[in-house]
C-alpha cells in the first residue's frame, strides 16, 4: 500500500491550526487542486465532505468521511468510492510555542491500478507536500 508522510512546524497554536485545517470553506486557499468543498452539517466524526478538485487536467469529485475528530489534536478523513481509496491522518501537538503537524496518507490500489497509478501518485505526493508548505505560509502570515 503506497503511503507518504510529512511533518511541518507551524508558528501558531494547535487550536488555530486545527480550526483552519478543518474549515472546508477555506480548503482552496491552501490546497492547489481544491475548487470547492462542503460538509453535511458540522465537521464531526462521521460527517461527509464533498470536494471538487482538478487533477492532471480533469475535474474530480471526491467524497470523504471524517473518521476521527478530536480538537485540537487529531483529524482523519477517508475517501468513499472511486477507483482509488485513501486515508489522511493529521496529528497536532504543541511544539515550542507553535504546533507540530504530522500528516500521513495511505493509498489503497486494486489490481491494474497499482501499475497505472505510479506516475499520478508521485504527482499527488508532490502536490501534497507543496499544499502543506502553503498551509504553513498562510497560517504564519495571518
Amino acid at each position: 500500500m503506497p503511503r507518504f508522510e510529512l511533518t511541518v512546524e507551524i508558528a501558531r497554536s494547535p487550536a488555530a491550526v486545527f480550526a483552519y485545517l478543518t474549515d472546508v470553506s477555506r480548503l482552496s486557499e491552501w490546497q492547489s487542486s481544491a475548487q470547492s468543498a462542503e460538509v453535511d452539517g458540522e465537521i464531526r466524526e462521521g460527517a461527509r465532505i464533498r470536494e471538487r478538485r482538478t487533477f492532471m487536467g480533469h475535474a474530480v469529485k471526491v467524497e470523504l468521511e471524517v473518521t476521527a475528530y478530536d480538537p485540537p489534536r487529531h483529524f482523519d478523513v477517508s475517501s468513499r468510492g472511486g477507483p482509488v481509496s485513501y486515508e489522511v491522518q493529521h496529528t497536532l501537538e504543541p511544539s515550542g510555542g507553535g504546533t507540530r503537524l504530522d500528516v500521513e496518507v495511505s493509498v489503497k490500489l486494486s489490481g491494474m491500478m497499482r501499475l497505472a497509478a505510479r506516475g499520478p501518485l508521485k504527482l499527488a505526493e508532490r502536490e501534497f507536500r507543496a499544499d502543506f508548505r502553503r498551509l504553513k505560509d498562510v497560517l504564519e502570515r495571518g
